[in-house]
């Protein structure tokens, strides 16, 4: 579950299970000191805000109405959401929720398509608030080389932690060269990230991560990056072993890994 502040509306990490993308409200230490009353007003009001803010989204998302999830949007900002939490506490469960409805037959495949092409525009929105085009950490060297599992093919979720991690000054360019592992250890060779972060979907993807991780073992220790794998696989326990690779569950990590 994601860990979320009632009050300054901001992203505390993750806590299990972390299969699960829902939000559970709690207060930061920061806010714990200045709100002495957690049950006050303000404190509820704000705790109760952003499920407002999610279930307009959400449908806005099922009717297509990109003008409403605009407006939703710049009324999560205005009340002091930042755009990176808003992808992280609104858009990453929306895609969770479209996601299990598809898979329990709920909704079609084209639904599916129609719901991920509104939250690609959703994200588009967000990214230009964050002017992540013009950030100074692109230039330099990646502390993460992102990738997809060979067969997960949706990128949001990726994109989404990318501007998550560079919201926090952290290089972390992606890749999407997962198909010719030549090419990729070429890549990683030429740009030597300290380490290669790889969404793992689904269980299926194994063998392809594994592929991955055993290439990055055998190059040369000077350029050689540590292997993570994330995911909902990861999450949500389906895979609990791969030779050579850490398995991350909670992103939140990620900002203290050195």
């Amino acid at each position: 579950m994601l860990k979320w502040c009632s009050y300054c509306q901001k992203f505390q990490g993750e806590t299990p299970p972390f299969g699960d993308l829902s939000i559970t409200h709690v207060l930061c230490l920061e806010c714990e000191s200045a709100h002495s009353d957690v049950f006050a007003a303000d404190v509820i009001r704000h705790g109760v805000f952003l499920r407002e803010i999610f279930r307009s989204l959400f449908k806005a998302g099922r009717k297509n109405d990109f003008g409403s999830a605009e407006r939703l949007v710049e009324r999560a900002i205005a009340a002091n959401c930042r755009p990176v939490d808003i992808l992280i506490g609104i858009v990453a469960p929306m895609l969770y929720k479209i996601g299990e409805e598809w898979k329990s037959g709920a909704i079609t495949v084209e639904d599916e398509h129609k719901f991920t092409a509104f939250s690609e525009r959703v994200i588009d929105l967000i990214d230009s608030r964050l002017h992540c085009s013009s950030s100074p950490r692109r230039g330099d060297t990646p502390v993460y080389f992102l990738m997809n599992a060979p067969g997960n093919t949706h990128s949001l979720a990726i994109r989404i932690l990318a501007l998550w991690l560079e919201s926090l000054r952290i290089c972390a360019p992606i890749t999407i060269e997962h198909g010719d592992l030549e090419r990729l250890a070429r890549n990683i060779s030429e740009i030597a990230p300290k380490r290669l972060l790889i969404s793992m979907a689904l269980p299926e993807q194994l063998d392809g991560v594994a592929a991955i991780s055993a290439l990055v073992g055998r190059l040369p220790k000077t350029v050689r990056p540590s292997v993570l794998v994330g995911g909902y696989a990861i999450k949500a326990g389906f895979v609990t072993f791969i030779p050579g690779a850490d398995l991350v569950a909670d992103i939140s990590l990620l900002s203290s890994i050195n």
